[in-house]
């Protein structure tokens, strides 16, 4: 599904109002199918605004649940991504920097850190294909993260950090309202993924029927009459 702005779904359905109210004034506007008729569109043109309020509202829930998890993640002073440096370098202080600790904990420390990478921008519209990329990303993150905890658990108590954040049962702490954040997130992506398909199916059928129209205002008084000269400059 392609990625639309906002924007550009807005300036389309307010296309599709124009062309709506300019070929209701039309006299003895008559289309041979019902689709391309003036009380159909209306009909979709209604539709869409029904669901659009229904989709800012979960998608308002979404971003909110990602901006908590981001939280969690990035932002916090205790963030997931604010204490990999300092586990490190306890471990590195505490195993030496030739040590096998170390090298493991190195290489979760780049697992997490490069899948936050790869995770895109939040955009003000993407296609679901990509949010879920996202939401897998951050499930790596977690997974990595907590294996990173039971790492530094097989330490035993040689891994005594005077900062308290940097503790095992912070730790766990931090990675159960990791993992809950991104549940919330999830179960919002299940609510907002049908409703934005729905939406851009609505606007595949006013794309359909609003050229339908087109065409035959421009079969019915002629391609350079004045009815057609109105509409045809609308994009749908």
């Amino acid at each position: 599904m392609a990625s639309t702005s906002q924007k550009s779904l807005a300036s389309r359905l307010g296309n599709a109002k124009k062309l709506k109210t300019i070929v209701n004034n039309f006299t003895n506007y008559q289309p041979p199918v019902e689709e391309a008729s003036v009380a159909k569109l209306t009909e979709t043109i209604e539709q869409i605004e029904t669901l659009q309020t229904q989709y800012n509202n979960v998608k308002a829930d979404y971003t909110l649940k990602t901006n908590e998890r981001k939280k969690i993640f990035t932002e916090n002073d205790n963030a997931i991504d604010r204490q990999l440096a300092p586990i490190r370098a306890f471990v590195e202080a505490l195993k030496g920097k030739d040590s096998v600790e170390l090298t493991q904990i190195s290489t979760l420390i780049n697992k997490i850190r490069g899948q936050a990478s790869k995770k895109t921008t939040n955009k003000e519209e993407t296609d679901t294909k990509t949010i879920s990329q996202i939401e897998r990303t951050y499930a790596s993150r977690v997974a990595n993260f907590k294996n990173m905890i039971d790492l530094l658990s097989s330490l035993g108590e040689t891994y005594n950090p005077i900062n308290e954040t940097l503790s095992v049962t912070s730790l766990n702490t931090l990675a159960t309202e990791a993992e809950a954040s991104s549940e919330a997130v999830d179960l919002a992506l299940a609510t907002l993924k049908p409703v934005t398909e729905q939406r851009q199916g609505l606007y595949n059928t006013l794309s359909k029927q609003t050229q339908s129209i087109k065409n035959f205002v421009k079969a019915q008084y002629g391609q350079t009459s004045n009815e057609y000269k109105q509409i045809k400059g609308l994009t749908i």
